[in-house]
C-alpha cells in the first residue's frame, strides 16, 4: 500500500512500531487469557470446555485488541493501517485462532501424556504401597507382643482373652481389606482403628491413650487407609510407654488437615524395625493422591504429622 514507507525512516519507524505493538499485545494478551482459563478449566478434567473457551477467548480478545490498536494509532499518527477496519479485525482473529489452535492442541497432548504417566505412576505406587503396608503392619514384633499379651490374658481373664483374639483378628482383616481401596472415609478409618487401639490399651493399660477429637463433618472426608494406625504405631515404636512417661496421642483437625500429635520421649533402645518406613509409605501415597504434601513437625518436644483431607472428584 505504501512502497516508499519501507525505505523512508519517517514512515518506517511508525510501521515498525505498529507491527511490534500488534505482535506484543496479541501474544501476551492471549497468553494471559490462556493462563486464566487454565485456572478455571483443567485440561485433564474438562478438555472440551478448555478448548472451546480458549478459542472464544482468543477471538474476542483479538478483535477487541485490534480495534483498540487501529483507533489508538489512527489518533496518534493519523495512520490508516488498512482501508477497511474489518480486514484488520478479521486477520487478527484468523491468525490468533490459528496459532492458538496449534498451541492448544500441543498443550492438550502434553496434558494427556502427563495424565497417562501420572496414572501409571499411581498404579505402581499403589502396588508398592500395598506391599509396604502389609510388610509394615504384619510384622513379627507386633505379632510377638500381641501373643505375649494374649498369653497372660488367658490365665487371668478368659472372656477378655476371647475379646482380644477377636480384636486381633479385626486388625489383620483391616490390613487385608485396606489393599482393596486407595482411599476411605475418616469414619471408616476410625472404625478400623478401634481394634488396634484396644489391643495396645490392653498391652500398655493406663500408660497409653489416644484422644480423638474429630467432628462428623471431618469423618465424611477421605484419606488413604490405615494412615492413622501407622502413625500411632510409629509413635509407639519410637517413644517410651511407661508409668513415668505415658504415651498420649492426640488426633484432631486443623483446617483441612488431620493432625496426629504426641510428646517426644525417645526410647533408649529402638526395636530393629523402628525405621521411618511407615512415614515414607504415607508420604509416597499422598504424592500420587494429592497435590498437597503431608507435613511433619518435630520441634519443642512435640512430634506432629499433618495429613491433608482428600477431596474425591
Amino acid at each position: 500500500m505504501c512502497p516508499s514507507c519501507l525505505w523512508e525512516w519517517k514512515y518506517l519507524w511508525k510501521r515498525l512500531l505498529v507491527t511490534y505493538s500488534i505482535w506484543l499485545i496479541m501474544w501476551f494478551g492471549n497468553h494471559w487469557i490462556s493462563i486464566g482459563l487454565d485456572k478455571v478449566f483443567s485440561w485433564l478434567k474438562e478438555p472440551v470446555k478448555r478448548f472451546v473457551f480458549g478459542i472464544i477467548g482468543a477471538a474476542v480478545y483479538s478483535a477487541s485488541a485490534m480495534l483498540a490498536i487501529v483507533w489508538f494509532y489512527g489518533r496518534v499518527f493519523n495512520l490508516q493501517i488498512a482501508d477497511d477496519i474489518g480486514d484488520n479485525v478479521f486477520w487478527a482473529i484468523f491468525f490468533s485462532v490459528l496459532v492458538l489452535s496449534i498451541m492448544l492442541a500441543r498443550e492438550f497432548l502434553f496434558s494427556w501424556r502427563e495424565l497417562a504417566l501420572r496414572e501409571q505412576k499411581m498404579k505402581n505406587e499403589v502396588l508398592t504401597s500395598k506391599f509396604e503396608l502389609l510388610k509394615n503392619q504384619v510384622n513379627p514384633h507386633f505379632m510377638f507382643n500381641s501373643l505375649n499379651t494374649l498369653n497372660s490374658l488367658i490365665s487371668q481373664d478368659q472372656d477378655l482373652a476371647s475379646k482380644y483374639v477377636g480384636q486381633l483378628s479385626n486388625v489383620y482383616r483391616s490390613v487385608l481389606e485396606a489393599g482393596k481401596n486407595e482411599v476411605i472415609t475418616v469414619g471408616e478409618e476410625l472404625k478400623m482403628l478401634e481394634s488396634y487401639i484396644f489391643l495396645q490399651s490392653i498391652r500398655f493399660e493406663d500408660r497409653f491413650r489416644v484422644d480423638i477429637q474429630l467432628d462428623e463433618h471431618t469423618k465424611s472426608k477421605h484419606l488413604p487407609p490405615l494412615v492413622l494406625q501407622m502413625l500411632i504405631e510409629n509413635a509407639i515404636k519410637h517413644n517410651e510407654v511407661t508409668s513415668d512417661h505415658p504415651l498420649v496421642i492426640q488426633v484432631y483437625t486443623e483446617g483441612e488437615m488431620i493432625c496426629v500429635k504426641n510428646k517426644i520421649v525417645p526410647k533408649k533402645v529402638l526395636p530393629g524395625d523402628a525405621s521411618n518406613i511407615g512415614l515414607a509409605n504415607i508420604r509416597s501415597r499422598y504424592e500420587v493422591l494429592s497435590d498437597i504434601p503431608i507435613e511433619v513437625i518435630n520441634e519443642d518436644a512435640d512430634f506432629i504429622v499433618k495429613l491433608p483431607l482428600l477431596k474425591l472428584e
